[in-house]
């Protein structure tokens, strides 16, 4: 019987501005070579196609057996849903796994072939990986791409084929699932895990940036009983593992999920409660009365700068990510977050990522700990079907 092939598709490419953004570039090449080699070994996924203006990526992903699809740098305007359009049609796909070059980097083979088969056995379904802002969309069939209107980033494309009466179904949620890398501090903590991959790995050992901040951070969590600040875009899931295999106190604000995909950013209508108190109050204040209230925070800064209409810079944010206030550019995040550097608490500044999913990995890395020495949870939720 006639079964349709599945393509992954994914896109990595960019223009470096700065060495940091070079830096980044860099170790981003090695975990899509890491994620080209994963999908060589499933065998439901029948082939790989990596869209890049990156000419020694592409080098590197033709030596493993992937066909390149090479955009010379500079070569035309970018618009992604175009762009994802056109690799579709030229190589004539029938189904389609699309990815960014970073996301999803430890997703594992099994779960990927989960995906290609469910696009082989059903129609007119689209598979995501997060509800909100998706970054690894799988359609069924690839074509559907002409009945929709064709986003120019990749957040929207998953429920904009949801909109044309496609089955949406989500992959099991886990930390795994929703962590992808948009900032140095998803790259630390993609160092951390077990299941980083060994290019990946390697890059991220011979980065120097300073550990300090996440390490202490990890440390408060390996406590018991601890006051945990987690701020932004939070989703439900993180909190629920957290409390279900650790005894902290969670101190929880989540807003503004889906600012991207719903274009409230792009349109600057982002509104932030904590932004407003911090904005009120200045960060001085803001960070020593949250010391006084938790032990450790992990704060997604993208919806505070948001509610400021900060048009930062990726170095400006990669750097206040870092800790490095020094060499930030615009003074009010310079001082925001030297404010945080500063604060007698662990502070972890980051991304949508550092708030949905890694703060996720790293209980779960924690919990794997314990169970390692002989740590047992034995907590269990009732089945739905059990009634007492």
């Amino acid at each position: 019987m006639f079964e349709p092939r599945v393509t992954v598709v994914i896109f990595e490419g960019g223009q470096a501005r700065t060495d940091l953004d070079s830096l980044i570039a860099s170790v981003r090449r090695e975990v899509v070579l890491d994620t080209c080699e994963k999908l060589r070994s499933v065998p439901e996924i029948d082939e790989t196609v990596l869209v890049t203006n990156y000419s020694d990526l592409a080098a590197s992903a033709r030596e493993m057996g992937v066909v390149v699809d090479y955009d010379p740098p500079g070569s035309k305007p970018f618009h992604f849903g175009k762009r994802l359009r056109e690799v579709i049609v030229a190589h004539g796909i029938e189904n389609v796994i699309y990815m960014g070059g970073a996301a999803a980097p430890l997703l594992s083979a099994k779960e990927f072939a989960d995906i290609a088969v469910a696009l082989k056995r059903e129609r007119n379904l689209v598979v995501m990986n997060n509800v909100q802002s998706a970054d690894l969309v799988a359609f069924a069939p690839a074509r559907a791409i002409d009945e929709i209107e064709l986003p120019n980033k990749d957040n929207p494309l998953g429920n904009l084929l949801r909109e044309i009466g496609m089955r949406r179904v989500l992959i099991p949620n886990s930390g795994r699932v929703n962590f992808d890398l948009d900032t140095p501090t998803d790259f630390l903590i993609l160092g951390m895990h077990p299941m980083c991959g060994p290019r990946a790995k390697r890059a991220v050992s011979f980065l120097n940036w300073s550990r300090k901040t996440i390490d202490e951070a990890t440390g408060v969590l390996r406590q018991a009983s601890k006051e945990v600040a987690v701020i932004g875009r939070v989703g439900p899931a993180v909190i629920q593992y957290v409390n279900s295999n650790m005894v902290h106190r969670m101190r929880v604000f989540s807003e503004e999920r889906g600012m991207k995909a719903l274009g409230r950013e792009e349109r600057g209508e982002v509104v932030s409660l904590l932004g407003f108190m911090i904005e009120e109050a200045g960060p001085e204040k803001f960070f020593d009365y949250l010391s006084r209230t938790v032990d450790v925070a992990f704060i997604d800064s993208r919806v505070i700068f948001g509610h400021l209409r900060k048009q930062l810079s990726d170095w400006d944010r990669f750097q206040s990510d870092l800790g490095r206030y020094e060499l930030i550019g615009d003074p009010w995040t310079r001082e925001f977050t030297r404010c945080a550097c500063n604060a007698p608490i662990p502070v972890v500044l980051g991304g949508h990522s550092l708030v949905a999913a890694g703060l996720w990995l790293l209980a779960e890395m924690i919990v794997k700990e314990r169970e390692a020495s002989g740590y047992r949870h034995n907590t269990y939720t009732l089945s739905r079907g059990i009634r007492l």
